[in-house]
């Protein structure tokens, strides 16, 4: 999980899920509190999704987390 795709890649990581800030990777601290567990369970979530996908070679994932901007 990282904001920092595009290193990622360059770094040839297999799966990199997309954050939403670089120094709040996986939450957003500027929404509610409810708000933020939502778009903290939904990064968590897809990631664990994206182990069992077979890729080849460094492959970005998006998560879903409207509202965590």
């Amino acid at each position: 999980m990282t904001t920092l795709t595009t290193l990622a890649t360059d770094m040839r990581a297999n799966r990199i899920v997309a954050g939403v800030r670089i120094p709040h990777p996986v939450s957003n601290p500027t929404v509610a509190p409810d708000k933020e567990i939502e778009v903290r369970t939904a990064i968590v979530e897809r990631a664990l999704e994206v182990l069992t996908e077979t890729v080849e070679g460094p492959t970005v994932f998006a998560v879903d987390h409207a509202g965590a901007h």
